[in-house]
C-alpha cells in the first residue's frame, strides 16, 4: 500500500518509548550508567576536585554503593551505608565503578 510504513510511524531504527539501553553495569563503567538495584564498588574518581566532592558524600575508592534510582536527565540516587545521596550526572560520570561481587555465590 502506498503511504503505509512497514515499521510503524517512527521507522525501522526507532527505539520508541520505554526502550532502555543496556541493563546497568556489567563490567567497569561510570556511576552515571547505573540502574536501579545495581550494587557497585567505586574504583576511582577521575580528578582531584571531583574526588574531594565525592569524599564529602562518603564515596571514595573501595566504597560499596547501591543505586536506589536513576532519574531521567537528572541525578543518580545511591545508598552508601545508611544514607541516600542524590549525585548529579556530572559527578556521576567521573566516578568509575564495577559490579560488587555476590557474596555466597
Amino acid at each position: 500500500m502506498p503511504g503505509r510504513r512497514a515499521h510503524g510511524p517512527r521507522g525501522a531504527g526507532s527505539r520508541g518509548r520505554g526502550y532502555r539501553r543496556g541493563r546497568g553495569i556489567e563490567t567497569i563503567g561510570t556511576l552515571a550508567a547505573a540502574r536501579r538495584g545495581d550494587k557497585l564498588v567505586v574504583l576511582a574518581v577521575d580528578d582531584d576536585r571531583s574526588r574531594a566532592h565525592a569524599i564529602r558524600f562518603g564515596i571514595d575508592e573501595g566504597a560499596e554503593v547501591e543505586c536506589v534510582t536513576s532519574l531521567p536527565a537528572g541525578p543518580i540516587i545511591v545508598r552508601s551505608g545508611r544514607q541516600e545521596i542524590a549525585i548529579g550526572r556530572g559527578l556521576a560520570s567521573r566516578v568509575r565503578v564495577q559490579p560488587a561481587e555476590q557474596k555466597g555465590v
